[in-house]
């Protein structure tokens, strides 16, 4: 993992003052623009008039770090917090906690810079050693819808695809993942996709077959005959048109058996094994 030394010279930004760390608080960067890179929002951080700051910035590309994880940023103030945090961090948590943003620019690739974070994190988190209980939402500490996809279901879905509870929490798995050394795994057989077609047109997204069951992606199927998809937090559980979903997870996409997606959106279904192709039509 390389990470780019940039260090702040701005002063409002970067008070100087020694920390010791008790947590790590990710961020988003908010900004979805082209060119909004790891880059342009060290230099924005280091403008004269700037109050804000965090140690790391990460885009598709590259880790940018602009404070020593010793010294203080401005990354999670606010004029009230949260009593976990609190409890677990300090009265003024930017006095004890690492901060990491994360970039969404329309021109970068969001899952790249996810994993480069990922990585980042758990690398920290090693260093120091903690667990991901020592992992933190802006949101956590003080409220603020930050990061947005890790918070808030409509761009959790826009991002990841999941609910914001699911982002967040597959996050903290995929840290954990990487904090904890694996054993070898046995090569996986290749996954037998197929193809969807609702009344006769095809869908860009695919799904697989499991057990010689056809897995189809929940969200694309629903939306492309106008359903209603939820996700209970509570449960766990997602639903279509208020049937339960017996679910699958698979780089951050949700997947149901054909026939279970058929019957929650009152769709006829057929399978066709010599293309590999389910189609589903609305029901004469």
């Amino acid at each position: 993992m390389q990470i780019t030394d940039m260090l702040l010279t701005n002063k409002t930004a970067r008070p100087g003052l020694k920390i010791v760390p008790r947590g790590l608080v990710i961020h988003w960067t908010a900004n979805e623009g082209k060119g909004a890179n790891a880059v342009a929002n060290r230099n924005y951080f280091n403008k004269p008039t700037t109050e804000a700051s965090a140690h790391y910035i990460v885009d598709d590309r590259q880790i940018i770090r602009c404070l020593p994880e010793t010294e203080m940023g401005y990354h999670v103030g606010a004029k009230s917090y949260k009593p976990e945090a609190l409890k677990q961090l300090s009265s003024y948590p930017n006095n004890c906690t690492i901060g990491i943003e994360m970039c969404v620019n329309a021109d970068g690739d969001f899952w790249t810079m996810y994993k480069r974070t990922v990585e980042l994190a758990a690398d920290i988190l090693k260093r120091y050693g903690w667990s991901v209980d020592r992992l933190w939402r802006h949101f956590d500490i003080t409220g603020k819808n930050c990061p947005a996809y890790f918070v808030s279901d409509d761009y959790a879905h826009k991002y990841t695809g999941l609910a914001a509870g699911q982002a967040w929490a597959k996050f903290k798995a995929d840290v954990q993942q990487a904090l904890v050394p694996q054993n070898p795994q046995p090569a996986q057989k290749p996954v037998d996709k197929v193809t969807v077609e609702i009344n006769g047109t095809r869908l860009a997204a695919a799904g697989y077959l499991k057990d010689g069951v056809s897995m189809l992606p929940i969200r694309a199927v629903a939306e492309a005959v106008s359903g209603k998809v939820e996700w209970c937090a509570a449960t766990k559980q997602v639903t279509v048109n208020g049937h339960d979903m017996t679910e699958t997870f698979e780089n951050g996409v949700s997947f149901a058996p054909a026939r279970e997606l058929a019957v929650a959106l009152n769709l006829q279904v057929e399978w066709d094994g010599t293309t590999r192709t389910v189609g589903m039509k609305r029901e004469q």
